[in-house]
């Protein structure tokens, strides 16, 4: 076969290869939250298959169990105050990291990811141990949302900082240094010219951190306690007990969380881009 038809052939097998690893990894990941979606319609007492009789009697029943709406509650308080804690730290240690020098800067970035590498597991038996008799005017942190918060921030907080140390990297600083010479203090440069240029990043970083947290199980299984547990930890233990068909539609709602997360980046994303080429 000659080179010339070696080339021919090259770019159609790879395009074939694409596209089959495309639809191999679109199919991975559809079909098991098809499959969620559709045992979330059985009225059976338990998850079986094929499904007999189709209703949405649990999600009645998911949104009538106190239970069931308080871990939800709990699930996206904290992971609201997670996405704050997270989002506040990694956008300002990124700014320091890219702007200043930092002494002993290599052993600070060190330890600023490190937490990502660490099993939730050794995280939350260590912030359990660490602050699990801390109490401050009567106030117990053990079991508090708080406590969780941070903890789920020890993963969270090192993403947001990736990517925000990129993210800086894309500003054009010839406008940073316009703003001192025009009499922009450092304060007010950073929240009035370089926040605005992120904004991007920012809103990514922030929706990253809210998913990460609203999934997280080992930790919260940890650090919360019967009024403060997450969906996670209360589908993990409903699931030892008794595999009803309400799992389905709690997975449901986490799945829909993300992928409303998911839509918002992408708008966002979109929306600046139309900024930009006007």
């Amino acid at each position: 076969m000659s080179d010339a038809t070696h080339r021919s052939i090259e770019p159609v097998v790879l395009r074939v290869l694409v596209a089959a690893f495309t639809i191999f990894i679109i199919g991975y990941i559809l079909v098991p939250i098809l499959v969620t979606l559709v045992m979330s319609f059985n009225n059976a007492a338990m998850i079986r298959f094929p499904i007999a009789n189709w209703s949405a009697r649990w999600y009645a029943d998911f949104f009538a169990s106190g239970q069931w709406t308080d871990a939800l509650k709990n699930s996206i308080l904290i992971a609201l105050g997670t996405a704050v804690i997270s989002t506040t730290a990694g956008v300002l240690c990124a700014w320091a990291f890219q702007r200043f020098h930092i002494p002993f800067r290599d052993m600070w970035y060190i330890l600023i990811m490190m937490p990502l590498f660490m099993p939730g597991v050794v995280l939350g038996l260590g912030v359990a141990i660490a602050f699990g008799g801390l109490s401050i005017g009567g106030y117990a942190f053990y079991g508090s949302r708080e406590l969780v918060m941070v903890a789920h921030s020890l993963w969270a907080m090192p993403l947001v900082f990736m990517l925000m140390e990129a993210t800086f990297k894309t500003i054009d600083y010839r406008i940073v240094e316009a703003s001192h010479d025009l009499g922009g203090g450092p304060v007010r440069t950073f929240f009035e010219v370089v926040l605005p240029l992120v904004s991007t990043g920012i809103v990514s970083s922030m929706l990253f951190a809210f998913v990460i947290s609203l999934n997280e199980f080992v930790m919260a299984l940890f650090l919360t306690d019967r009024d403060t547990q997450t969906l996670p930890v209360l589908m993990w233990l409903s699931l030892r007990s008794a595999g009803t068909p309400r799992l389905a539609v709690a997975s449901v709602i986490l799945a829909l969380t993300v992928f409303a997360c998911l839509t918002i980046i992408m708008l966002w994303y979109v929306r600046q881009l139309r900024k930009v080429s006007r």
